[in-house]
């Protein structure tokens, strides 16, 4: 993994609670079709690139809202 987006998920991590933490773990996609058919199940719209990888939804802050409400 790029050092850089290492050292966002960390960062990010430290504001997250640490289950928001591990579901951020599970939603990096190598692509934005995949990405994509986790916004579908989180009930979220689009994806965003976090380095070379993707994560669900229209930006971060939408994604955290949206796995808070998973549980």
């Amino acid at each position: 993994m790029n050092p850089i987006v290492l050292a966002l998920l960390l960062l990010a991590g430290v504001a997250l609670a640490p289950g928001a933490a591990r579901a951020q773990d599970n939603d990096m996609f190598p692509s934005k079709a995949a990405a994509e058919q986790r916004t579908k199940e989180l009930k979220c719209s689009g994806a965003f690139a976090m380095g070379k990888e993707w994560m669900p939804c229209q930006n971060f802050d939408i994604y955290e809202k949206a796995v808070s409400k998973e549980k």
